[in-house]
């Protein structure tokens, strides 16, 4: 089987490579002497995997004692409660980076808790964690979102940590930040410093006088369970969908000039397939439409078509046919652009990050080793200014229906910060 590797720019934490001892109720836990002392001993051992180098290899004997011992203890319960089973997948989870359990048996023993518990949340958290450290990322970033649902987003500060650390090895440093300081409604100054920093490490800020190059700009999603992958820009606030077996190009970005993604879907007539062009201008630091709309509506010959709202954000929508154009059986030139200032967001672009899912990126890797490394790019933050969109479309009369039906429901799917 092969291993993940997500290389860094700094050394992976220690304390997050243990999940929480949070999700565990000690209330619900054995009382008696022999237990206390066990669970006592386990706690010390996990505090020092949390703070101190574990590859020390007296602290690293006396930490596998101590967790093998609680181990034998809860495997020994006759019926155990539903919190000593979280604690010992929690063991197990410790174990598994001693090498003293497999991965299958803490698999078998989430399953198990899972059947017997199903409404029950706080094996997810624990479980969650253990996917991440084993680079799992996405799964187990899905692992704690259901912890997080079925708990109605009640949660605490543990497991906000627990949380942003999944989707900063998620490749969403930007949306790691948002979480571990709650929307912003938790000063830096009192959350992890360690991972705080880790985060920030990962983010750069963008500024409208720099050159970056297309790669800097522009990003490409894995395929979501909707069927698509987005193109996306955290530093423009934007994410729009694609797929795979459409064209896709896209552009650097400098003071001097928008910066633009291009897809290029293709629809069946009759005799040929025929490409139409979906183009993704981002004029930043202009809110000025007026300017925009002349030209293209004087470009194209455009008539006002309504308007369309975007993510919650209003355009003006501009329509324009050509019968000069495309004269065989495409029946003509038809098109559409839409038009709308978008502000700066509150979340530094962290509404339209993508998360990396790091296993698709080892199975198309092209390789057979067993262990790959990954460099992990930093994200760009989004620029604190205004940024004028505009979105050409570029299809033919013959396929206006389809056009219409396509252009529904990318609309409906493109995203702004």
């Amino acid at each position: 089987m092969k291993r993940l590797c997500v290389f860094l720019s700094v050394v992976f934490l220690a304390l997050n490579l243990w999940a929480s001892p949070a999700a565990v109720n000690f209330d619900n836990l054995p009382n008696d002497e022999e237990f206390n002392s066990l669970l006592l001993d386990f706690g010390n051992a996990y505090q020092s995997i949390r703070y101190s180098d574990i590859q020390h290899k007296d602290e690293k004997k006396s930490q596998l004692e101590a967790a093998k011992a609680l181990y034998e203890k809860l495997n020994a319960q006759k019926k155990p409660s539903y919190d000593e089973e979280v604690l010992k997948l929690l063991v197990m989870r410790c174990l598994y980076n001693y090498d003293e359990v497999t991965a299958s048996q803490v698999e078998s023993a989430f399953a198990k808790i899972n059947k017997k518990y199903p409404k029950n949340a706080e094996h997810h958290w624990v479980y969650g964690n253990y996917l991440v450290s084993t680079g799992r990322s996405s799964e187990g970033k899905a692992q704690l979102e259901s912890y997080m649902k079925m708990k109605d987003y009640q949660i605490s500060h543990f497991f906000l940590e627990d949380y942003a650390y999944s989707q900063f090895m998620c490749g969403m440093p930007l949306n790691a930040y948002y979480t571990l300081t709650n929307g912003g409604t938790i000063p830096e100054a009192s959350v992890n410093q360690s991972m705080l920093s880790l985060i920030k490490n990962n983010i750069n800020e963008s500024s409208i006088k720099e050159t970056y190059e297309e790669k800097q700009v522009w990003k490409v999603s894995s395929k979501e369970s909707d069927g698509y992958n987005y193109v996306y820009s955290t530093m423009l606030g934007v994410s729009v969908p694609c797929k795979g077996e459409w064209g896709l190009n896209y552009s650097a970005f400098s003071s001097q000039t928008p910066a633009f993604c291009l897809l290029s879907p293709s629809l069946k007539l009759k005799q040929k397939d025929v490409g139409i062009s979906i183009l993704v201008m981002a004029f930043p630091g202009s809110s000025d439409v007026d300017s925009l709309r002349k030209k293209y509506t004087e470009m194209f010959s455009a008539v006002e078509d309504g308007k369309v709202q975007i993510d919650g954000i209003e355009f003006e929508k501009y329509a324009y046919e050509d019968s000069t154009k495309y004269t065989d059986e495409r029946n003509g030139a038809l098109g559409y652009f839409y038009i709308a200032s978008v502000p700066a967001g509150k979340n530094g672009g962290a509404r339209c990050e993508h998360e990396v899912n790091w296993q698709n990126v080892l199975q198309n890797d092209g390789t057979d080793s067993d262990t790959r490394f990954f460099r992990m790019s930093p994200a760009q933050k989004r620029l604190d200014l205004p940024v004028c969109y505009l979105i050409i479309v570029d299809s033919c009369t013959a396929l206006k229906k389809e056009t219409d039906s396509l252009m529904k429901e990318v609309l409906s799917k493109i995203k702004f910060d």
